[in-house]
């Protein structure tokens, strides 16, 4: 009887799932981020009289015990102009002493001071209570002016702790994610419930609406009620997911497949300035000081790990000698002072006390230091990187020259296995390698390791070894020592079954998930056991497995791009391209919705300094441009010139430079060009 039920009860289910047609969309309520508005200019305030305790910023920080006001008067009066517009439907207040308030708005500043044409009233005299929440809530109304006027009938003290606007957005339908969802017969992949705006924005789903989640063939793949799929048999079939009461819903196409690899990126040639700081030395028989001590060539090296990159990244990485630079001049400073030619020949003649000696003034004095803005300025290499000339630099000097393995240099800099260094002529970060020839290929990819280290971390926002709900980041660098049975690929220092630093060599056998990540994003629960035999127990071997195991694939996972490579080549270049990539590919999966219109929108922040976003939605894929163009027509810069798939996708306008010339303030327009849609907006730069 039970059976019979439970077969009824799949049946509903089934006529339930796929009978939605008409959906009643979730309507929720998204904050306006009225801090962030002020912070960029999009948002402007005037208060009367002046606000006299804390800033204004402290009313919109979320917190409403962080307060703001005046100290002298027993009335406020707090005008926003919304130079983009907002709509909401919701208003909270909270006050931290007794009084009365009003609150109104108006499409106009004449309309809100005669109270005309597009005023409204939302209340006038409100009694409020001190440290009690106070809300409104009413039909969606499109403002660009509103006024929050406040009296203390007792005092002649005002004190403010939060305004809170909010909006009706609606959730359209749910994304099931990695897409379309992949496994193999016997494996089961954790997948993760999207839901998509009204906007074409994706979000975690959290809210408190139970899913039902239903295979439409379980001799092909079943599927939990968290939605984690397990493959039966090779095939394809369909799953979906929905709310109980179908206001939400969405199915993906499910890939049954005996075994697969994600298909790689584009491979990304970069171009690299090679400096190699190794002096002929004449008191050595005009000997280079690699020569000398019989170090190994860095040109030979150099090559070598070209190779070992292409080989590691399948191809998705090609490390390219733009220029190289092979002269006298030497860039390490022992105190204030460059070191010499003679100098050198000093430290490194056939003497180990002596070169001992420069050891122990290096990391022990740390008196020595490298000129890197020295050096970069000198080769020009800023402008050639903002030029396109060249993408890195790549030094190779003698032990002790003070380099650091690597640095990130300009803009945006952080940290990248070094303290993060301006130098005022690069508008583009600019990466720079330091290795010595002293050391080997090993070490050098060991150097490149720690950099991939910094740039994931700063991706993901957070590298916790024993993190409970670890990211992407955390459990590809798992290791048995802090999750025993758990491990995955290990980080640079610990391999898998590490138990201290390099310990590269250890016999011990642990179960590792390692394979799983020839398949990002699809993580299945497929592991096996290994032991340092796995990387020929050498520093070497276990560079070359570790690098070939990091993530090189198209598409984007949670805001990340699933090629990680990427963001060690060019972090700030990986978070455009993730930025305006779809979590979904489209003819992958027919849950996205596609959009119906082109459209530009307005960018924001307008007016700005130096930076703006465009926004742009296209309905099919088609080349798309998008031009800047000053007051009197001419082109000042080339945005975007490429083919897009349907999709929102964002541009920014860096204002500073534009062909080399300097962009003055003042009035511009943007265009947006396809085969079948050409529109303008204007926006306006301030400096």
């Amino acid at each position: 009887m039970g059976h019979y039920l439970k077969r009824i009860y799949k049946i509903f289910a089934v006529i339930f799932l796929l009978g939605i047609s008409a959906k009643a969309q979730i309507v929720v309520h998204q904050r306006i981020n009225i801090a962030s508005g002020l912070k960029d200019s999009t948002i402007e305030w005037t208060s009367y009289p002046a606000i006299n305790w804390n800033s204004i910023d402290e009313i919109f920080d979320g917190n409403p015990f962080t307060e703001a006001g005046i100290t002298n008067s027993d009335t406020l009066t707090i005008t926003l102009n919304f130079l983009n517009t907002a709509s909401f439907s919701k208003v909270k207040v909270f006050f931290l002493n007794d009084g009365q308030y009003s609150l109104e708005s108006a499409r106009s500043l004449t309309d809100l001071n005669n109270k005309t044409g597009s005023y409204h009233s939302y209340v006038n005299g409100k009694q409020f209570s001190a440290l009690l929440w106070d809300s409104l809530e009413f039909n969606s109304v499109t403002i660009t002016y509103l006024r929050l006027s406040i009296k203390n009938p007792t005092d002649t003290t005002i004190h403010i702790g939060e305004l809170t606007l909010e909006r009706d957005l609606k959730l359209t339908n749910f994304v099931i994610t990695p897409s379309p969802p992949k496994v193999i017969p016997g494996t089961t992949l954790k997948t993760y419930l999207k839901v998509e705006d009204e906007d074409g924005n994706f979000t975690d789903y959290n809210l408190n609406y139970p899913v039902v989640y239903h295979s439409s063939d379980e001799s092909i793949a079943t599927v939990d009620g968290s939605g984690n799929i397990t493959g039966v048999s090779i095939g394809n079939c369909t799953i979906t997911a929905a709310t109980e009461d179908g206001a939400l819903s969405g199915r993906a196409n499910v890939q049954v497949l005996s075994d697969f690899t994600s298909q790689r990126a584009k491979t990304k040639v970069v171009k690299v300035a090679l400096i190699i700081q190794d002096p002929i030395i004449p008191q050595f028989g005009n000997k280079r000081v690699h020569e000398k001590w019989n170090w190994t060539d860095p040109n030979i090296m150099v090559s070598q790990l070209q190779n070992e990159f292409k080989k590691a990244s399948d191809s998705t990485v090609i490390f390219q000698i733009a220029e190289t630079y092979k002269d006298q001049n030497i860039f390490t400073m022992i105190d204030s002072s460059y070191m010499t030619i003679s100098d050198v020949a000093y430290y490194f003649q056939d003497n180990y006390h002596l070169y001992t000696e420069l050891k122990n003034i290096a990391e022990t004095q740390r008196r020595i230091h490298y000129d890197y803005n020295g050096m970069i300025s000198f080769y020009n290499l800023d402008t050639k990187r903002n030029n396109g000339e060249i993408d890195e630099v790549w030094v190779y000097a003698f032990p002790f020259s003070g380099m650091y393995e690597s640095i990130l240099a300009g803009p945006g800099a952080f940290w990248w296995n070094a303290p993060p260094l301006s130098h005022p002529g690069l508008q583009k970060t600019l990466s720079i390698m330091g290795w010595n020839y002293e050391r080997g290929v090993a070490e050098a990819m060991h150097s490149v390791g720690h950099r991939v280290e910094s740039a994931m971390w700063h991706a993901f926002g957070r590298w916790d070894n024993k993190a409970a709900n670890p990211n992407m980041w955390e459990l590809f660098t798992r290791i048995d020592k802090d999750i025993p049975g758990k491990a995955n690929v290990g980080n640079i220092h610990f391999p898998p079954n590490g138990q201290s630093d390099y310990d590269y060599g250890n016999l011990k056998v642990v179960v590792t998930y390692a394979d799983n990540w020839k398949r990002y994003p699809y993580l299945l629960n497929q592991y096996r056991k290994v032991d340092c035999s796995e990387w020929d127990c050498t520093q070497l071997g276990y560079m070359r497995w570790w690098f070939s195991h990091l993530p090189r694939y198209s598409g984007v996972t949670n805001g990340v791009l699933n090629d990680w490579w990427y963001y060690a080549i060019d972090y700030y270049a990986a978070v455009d391209l993730a930025q305006n990539t779809p979590i979904v590919s489209v003819g992958e999966n027919d849950i996205r919705k596609i959009p119906k219109n082109y459209e530009l929108y307005q960018n924001y922040p307008n007016p700005f300094n130096p930076t703006t976003t465009i926004r742009f939605r296209i309905p099919i894929q088609t080349k798309v441009k998008i031009v800047i163009y000053d007051i009197l027509g001419r082109m000042v810069k080339v945005l975007l010139d490429e083919e897009r798939v349907p999709g929102i996708y964002n541009v920014i306008w860096d204002g500073k430079n534009s062909y080399d010339q300097k962009v003055v303030s003042g009035v511009y327009f943007y265009r947006i060009i396809t085969k079948n849609f050409i529109e303008t907006k204007k926006l306006v730069l301030l400096r």
